[in-house]
């Protein structure tokens, strides 16, 4: 599958979420006795993430109650962006670890979101991630110290004397507790855990890793200065066992934290089982994790529907039969979906609706090695099925053949569905019996034209929205950004251009247009992004807020020196189909050096 698609969608993350106790290679016990420990893991290859391939990645934001988040921070490496108003983000032709590529979200009130993957050098990965609030759980007095529960059977021991400021000055004031238990049953699992389940050891392996849950702290003092551990102490942290974990759980496990930097779970420490909870001792904070960790191998696989069509965005798990464990992935725009699975093992492979009901089971494994499966055919139930259909042709009503259809449905889904001489297929498998409604856009990516968009409504079955002539509108993206008359010039393709815009009359992105555009070159991040406030329309003048420039080679500055600056708008078209263009011209602060900064632009709004 490697090899035969230019689509590929995250690696499959086994998230382990039944009992387990194998393949625990720190385990001395098993509570209620009887069953000795297992044999230690063979040690494995160390792992090599500075090992770079050049990639992309689709992704969706979602807030807690899965509604899409618009205008957040979105980074991949130096690669940046922002998510557009469906909660969507796009990176093109960026550097990606083969081993360990990392997509991160940042949003004020949450937890910064990590998810990570292998990449593949000129594959498109698809990830969908699910913020967690950062609300404030409890505060104690750093001088006494304190304990922080929360919702679930989550808990923090502050001791006495404990705290420092982020340079380790001794504190002794009101410390604010931030904490989140991740419940490691919960269907949500795949979207808001931190990076993957794939462990880096204290020897530099790479391990599978079967959580029992996972908690994150963040202590602030006033005004919400950072705050750590002093050197020398720890904290205690408990961690509750699912009741459809507990009889599996291992009385010892290993502990795990999350390395933002590296966006790996570490090796570091245990846990010990008391009850129905884990209990362990730490000296510093992030998420943490209670895993037993097993060996892996790649799987690659893919998917079509009974009428031969690819099985796009689909969800599919694998389990363990050793323990009734799941794996979580999606298949790509072509049905394609490779990632990692337990080796040596028994597996069944299914194929799941949006309401997490089984349509499709086949038994696999064990594996040795890295493996290829045989192309699977699922056949949907009528009801489960609503198939996309439609043709796009170009100004000379030919087909086109170099182009995309993008489907923007109900719920903050985005499909891009590559076109095959002319035609395009999607196949959704939902349930339920609510209409599901969605906008199609035909583009023509040899002459750079857009469809008018067209809209459709449907519960199962075919819905052929027709033809969509992609003519009439370019849908060239561009950002042409002069300093002192040097010119950067970014168009979409191939690089990364995203615009989120609103017109609500409140909020905090009220009436604010947001627009960005990058791309990698010889290790440096080039290109820029401005926000300005708009009024809906085309108009002169308008406020200019704020401005990013990297030109290069260490050059870049965020300061604006012109007074009160404005951007004159020449288009703003409705959302989705149309496109903001203008332009402006300001002075930026160069660390130090005044210059002449002049943007014109043209981005889909």
């Amino acid at each position: 599958m490697k090899k035969l698609s230019l689509y590929r969608n995250i690696s499959l993350l086994f998230l382990l979420i039944s009992s387990i106790f194998l393949f625990n290679a720190c385990q001395r016990e098993i509570e209620g006795g009887g069953v000795p420990a297992p044999t230690p893991t063979p040690p494995g290859p160390v792992v090599n993430d500075a090992i770079m391939v050049t990639g992309g990645v689709n992704g969706i934001v979602v807030d807690e109650n899965n509604q899409p988040v618009a205008g957040v921070t979105v980074t991949s490496g130096t690669a940046s962006t922002t998510t557009d108003r469906y909660g969507a983000f796009k990176f093109r032709n960026i550097s990606l670890s083969k081993a360990n590529a990392t997509v991160k979200v940042i949003k004020n009130g949450y937890f910064n979101a990590f998810r990570s993957f292998p990449a593949t050098a000129g594959v498109i990965n698809n990830v969908r991630i699910k913020l967690i609030p950062k609300t404030n759980s409890g505060s104690f007095t750093a001088s006494t110290g304190g304990t922080i529960s929360i919702a679930g059977g989550g808990k923090l021991v502050m001791p006495a004397n404990a705290i420092t400021d982020a340079g380790g000055t001794a504190y002794s004031g009101t410390v604010n507790v931030a904490m989140a238990w991740i419940d490691p049953s919960s269907a949500d699992l795949p979207f808001i855990l931190m990076g993957d389940l794939r462990g880096i050891t204290t020897g530099g392996e790479e391990r599978g890793l079967s959580t029992y849950g996972m908690l994150g702290v963040e202590l602030t003092g006033p005004g919400g200065v950072p705050m750590k551990v002093a050197a020398g102490k720890t904290a205690e942290l408990t961690f509750p066992i699912p009741a459809s974990l507990l009889s599996g759980a291992p009385a010892t496990i290993d502990l795990w934290h999350f390395d933002e930097a590296t966006a790996r779970w570490k090796q570091e420490g245990t846990a010990t089982k008391s009850g129905s909870f884990y209990i362990a001792q730490v000296s510093h904070f992030s998420f943490w994790n209670c895993d037993a960790p097993f060996p892996v191998i790649d799987l690659c696989m893919s998917f079509k529907d009974n009428n031969n069509q690819p099985l796009v965005n689909a969800q599919v798990r694998i389990k363990r039969v050793v323990n009734n464990a799941y794996g979580y992935g999606r298949t790509d725009s072509l049905g394609n979906l490779c990632g990692k699975v337990p080796k040596d093992e028994a597996l069944v492979l299914e194929v799941l609706d949006i309401c997490n009901n089984v349509i499709y089971t086949q038994n696999i494994g064990p594996f040795s090695a890295a493996a290829t499966l045989p192309p699977v055919t699922v056949n949907i139930p009528a009801a489960n099925n609503l198939i996309i259909t439609g043709t796009v042709t170009n100004c000379a009503n030919a087909n086109v053949t170099n182009g995309a259809a993008a489907i923007y449905v109900t719920g903050g889904n985005h499909y891009v569905v590559p076109i095959t001489n002319g035609s395009f297929s999607l196949s959704l498998i939902r349930c339920g019996s609510n209409p599901i409604n969605f906008t199609v856009l035909g583009i023509d990516y040899t002459a750079f034209q857009q469809s008018a968009p067209v809209g459709g409504s449907g519960i199962s079955g075919t819905v052929n929205v027709g033809t969509l002539q992609a003519c009439g509108t370019s849908s060239l993206q561009f950002i042409e950004i002069l300093v002192d008359g040097n010119p950067i010039n970014l168009a979409s393709p191939p690089d990364n251009i995203s615009t989120i815009d609103t017109t609500l009359p409140s909020g905090p992105y009220s009436a604010t247009t947001r627009s960005a555009g990058y791309r990698q070159s010889a290790g440096s991040l080039i290109g820029g992004d401005f926000t300005f406030l708009n009024n809906g329309v085309a108009a002169n003048n308008l406020p200019l807020q704020a401005v990013t420039v990297f030109a290069g080679s260490g050059v870049s500055s965020q300061m604006i020196i012109t007074p009160n600056p404005v951007v004159n708008i020449t288009t703003f078209g409705p959302p989705a189909s149309g496109f903001i263009e203008g332009s402006f011209s300001i002075q930026m602060d160069f660390s130090g050096t005044p210059r002449n900064v002049t943007f014109n632009f043209r981005v889909r709004r």
